[in-house]
């Protein structure tokens, strides 16, 4: 009996060391899991990273609303920092799922773009709150995404192109979900700390 209420005493531990309250945002955060991202078509995250020298990751982790109501999320707030180089990545993806779909939170661009069927990216009036946060020695790394120019309903006799835009995300209103942050960092990383704002939430091996 007493070695089942140990068991027990220290578990609850756990779990309580695993939610990390954000008291300013009312909401906890809790790490679940890191993975390395599937590339294939029809994957949760709909960017596909290029290159032999980055590596795309899936770090789940799962927010909850302390009054259990819609608020505003800000995903922007997420980093991950290679104290190693230095370096600051930012997301590239933000989505969530259920039993049968996915979304993703809609990512908006900093420049005004030359194409009409790019407009809807860009709204200056939301701000990317990943530039309020900074940490003494490290580097501020994005990574431009190319969209198409033109989308499949629109004409146009100009040969279409991707255009690369540095790129953050709308907030949602969520209550509780699980969500994957997808983010780009050097093959050579062994390891990486995620932050939320100035909070930070888990050390991460890879």
């Amino acid at each position: 009996m007493k070695t089942k209420l140990i068991l027990l005493a220290l578990l609850f531990t756990q779990i309580f060391y695993a939610q990390i309250k954000i008291q300013e945002d009312s909401l906890t955060i809790e790490y679940e899991k890191t993975k390395k991202a599937s590339q294939f078509i029809g994957a949760v995250t709909n960017v596909r990273t290029k290159t032999e020298k980055i590596v795309q990751y899936n770090i789940k982790v799962r927010i909850e609303m302390l009054d259990n109501k819609k608020r505003r999320f800000d995903p922007n707030k997420f980093s991950l920092i290679d104290y190693q180089d230095s370096l600051r990545f930012r997301p590239i993806d933000v989505a969530y799922t259920n039993f049968t779909d996915k979304w993703h939170f809609a990512k908006l661009i900093k420049n005004k773009p030359n194409y009409k069927s790019l407009e809807h990216r860009y709204n200056p009036d939301i701000k990317d709150t990943f530039l309020d946060y900074e940490f003494k020695g490290i580097t501020n790394c994005t990574f431009p995404i190319k969209y198409e120019a033109y989308d499949k309903y629109k004409i146009s006799f100009k040969n279409p192109k991707k255009v690369a835009h540095e790129t953050y995300f709308e907030p949602k209103e969520l209550r509780k979900r699980n969500i994957n942050l997808y983010f780009p960092i050097l093959k050579s990383t062994k390891n990486a700390t995620l932050f939320y704002g100035n909070t930070k939430i888990e050390d991460i091996e890879f």
